[in-house]
């Protein structure tokens, strides 16, 4: 690492500081001068931090939180469990990848909004925030399963049955590490992505309980410092969420 990329990497935690600083500054000015010529005010960011601070400490607000992560987490779960399982079949399986080939494509480029509406149609609200976060963690684990795979070099595979390494041995020694990195990034990009459908989905849903049921009645009573501060969490609680799974799945060391 150059001396310039040290010295970044210790200025980090104060760079980033700033640039907070710097964009809810932006956010001061920029909402207090676009807000002489509004009815409706942007609220500004001391306002959206007291409602914030409102909504934290009542009991209500954590088990609405608690409904919308535990809506995330099992559609990400499923989705990921079963993203490994048909990124393994699809190298393995040249018959499995032809068929799977068009529902992978579709899901990947339908538009959330129009996955929602469908999904709507025919699932009660309740689930509806777990099958679109289940539809959005699918296809990237899956494709970057496949990638890990692909990569794995066949002639450490054959080295390792040279040395008589077992089937097992070969599979969390050899295998496993190589596969690791690809699945790692998969589902860090999945958790965010599961994350912000997940709500999105409860918002036009609106579920009992939940972090876009509340985002979505702020919105019809007009309580816009409320939409804000809901909205502020949902980016603290995604942001939290990855990085606790970057902290328990740590990188490998090269």
């Amino acid at each position: 690492m150059t001396t310039s990329g040290m010295s970044v990497k210790k200025l980090k935690p104060v760079l980033v500081t700033g640039s907070v600083i710097f964009w809810i500054a932006v956010w001061h000015f920029g909402a207090s001068a676009i807000n002489k010529r509004l009815i409706l005010k942007i609220p500004l960011p001391l306002e959206t931090f007291k409602e914030f601070i409102s909504q934290c400490v009542t009991a209500s607000f954590w088990q609405t939180v608690l409904v919308s992560v535990l809506h995330i987490l099992l559609g990400f779960t499923a989705g990921a469990l079963l993203g490994v399982l048909f990124g393994f079949l699809s190298e393995k399986s040249g018959l499995f990848k032809i068929f799977s080939s068009p529902i992978h494509h579709l899901v990947k480029t339908v538009p959330v909004a129009a996955l929602i509406i469908l999904a709507w149609l025919w699932i009660p609200s309740s689930i509806l925030p777990s099958f679109i976060s289940f539809l959005m963690v699918l296809p990237i684990v899956w494709s970057h399963t496949s990638s890990g795979i692909a990569a794995i070099d066949e002639k450490l595979v054959e080295m390792a049955h040279v040395y008589s390494k077992t089937d097992r041995e070969i599979l969390f020694k050899v295998k496993l590490p190589l596969v690791s990195p690809f699945l790692r990034t998969g589902c860090i990009t999945a958790l965010s992505i599961a994350w912000k459908s997940g709500v999105a989905a409860e918002v036009i849903s609106s579920p009992t309980g939940s972090l876009g049921a509340m985002l979505n009645g702020a919105k019809t009573s007009i309580n816009y410092p409320q939409v804000f501060a809901v909205t502020l969490a949902v980016v603290l609680l995604s942001v939290a969420l990855e990085k606790i799974l970057k902290f328990f799945w740590k990188e490998q060391k090269r």
